[in-house]
């Protein structure tokens, strides 16, 4: 199968390699749409924790954004057929250990991640092969283009199930990108009465507005938390979700959150000893919490976009043939073109 794949530092190769044959328990999937995530880009470079602490090794097939058709299943599967449309967890649990019991497959020690983490194989490629207990059947009211996003728009939201959101809270999220926009979304879906997008593109925080947000604020044209201040009447928000990994933004949110408020984590920082304004946080008395992959949430964000209440197609703003992903990396590092989510064909 033809398939794109990290050889190195800095190193695309676009080639063939062997279609994967699916385990007992597993399904194969022929790979429609696969989005391009700044992970990639992190492990292209070599930046991303798993390259650094061994766990990922190159060659990899990265991606794990996906969505696609069953072509063959193993002799124990029996939830799933050929012809089916689905998508899969990004992190594959062992199924058998507490945390995986527990449904918390996402720190499970055994675990394996698409596209990078003990470098399960990735969808920038003509086929998947997935655990059936972590295979999710595409409703029909969602095309194949947007169940590619059903993994951002699942991770946003248990990020923002973690925040526990109240009927009526004020929240600020910060980043432009799919997360921050699906968050932003999901943030309205949990009950928040007012929600802000900050980020540095206009186009975007345009589409953030569209897609439901009451405010946005530009941060290179204002001040982040002197901006949410003013606009949740003087008090701050009450949930801020920081989704751009970036440590100025990050020292911004304790500055603009309101006392008794909660920080949630959704990004990767590429500078894992990110100095914290720890007294500030003391003296807000604030919750602080970070959030790992997307456990238990592909089901309800299918839900929520077939039922058109989660809107993803005006966050697809190119679509590619994997042949290009070269130029993809080189458009996204370039930074002049507004992009917010790629999808590569295999």
């Amino acid at each position: 199968m033809k398939a794109a794949r990290f050889m190195g530092v800095e190193q695309i190769e676009v080639g063939e390699i062997p279609t994967p044959a699916p385990k007992d328990d597993e399904v194969l999937a022929e790979i429609a749409y696969a989005g391009y995530c700044g992970t990639d880009t992190d492990l292209l470079d070599g930046s991303m924790v798993h390259i650094r602490n061994g766990f990922t090794r190159y060659p990899l097939v990265p991606g794990h954004e996906w969505s696609g058709t069953v072509v063959a299943v193993g002799k124990n599967v029996r939830r799933f057929a050929v012809g089916d449309r689905v998508t899969a967890d990004v992190s594959l649990g062992c199924g058998c250990c507490d945390y995986c019991h527990h449904g918390r497959y996402n720190l499970c020690p055994d675990r394996e991640v698409i596209g990078s983490y003990r470098n399960r194989q990735g969808a920038f490629a003509g086929y998947i092969a997935v655990p059936e207990r972590h295979t999710y059947r595409i409703p029909d009211e969602v095309s194949l283009e947007e169940a590619a996003l059903a993994e951002p728009a699942a991770t946003a939201a248990y990020a923002v199930r973690r925040s526990h959101i109240q009927m009526g809270d004020r929240v600020l999220v910060i980043g432009d990108g799919p997360i921050g926009q699906l968050a932003a979304q999901l943030a309205r879906i949990e009950g928040a009465a007012r929600v802000i997008v900050a980020g540095s593109w206009d186009e975007k925080l345009s589409i953030a507005r569209q897609c439901g947000a009451d405010a946005s604020i530009n941060y290179h044209r204002s001040d982040v938390a002197a901006e949410a201040v003013a606009l949740t009447d003087g008090e701050g928000p009450d949930v801020i979700i920081e989704s751009s990994g970036n440590q100025a933004a990050l020292a911004q949110a304790v500055k603009a959150l309101k006392p008794g408020g909660t920080l949630s984590l959704i990004s990767w920082y590429r500078d894992a000893e990110i100095p914290l304004p720890v007294n500030a946080m003391i003296t807000r008395d604030c919750t602080v919490v970070c959030s790992l992959a997307s456990p238990n949430s592909f089901l309800p964000v299918l839900k929520y976009m077939a039922a058109g209440k989660l809107k993803v197609k005006p966050l697809i703003t190119h679509v590619r043939p994997l042949e290009e992903l070269k130029e993809v990396v080189d458009l996204i590092r370039a930074k002049k073109e507004m992009r917010i989510k790629i999808l590569l064909k295999p």
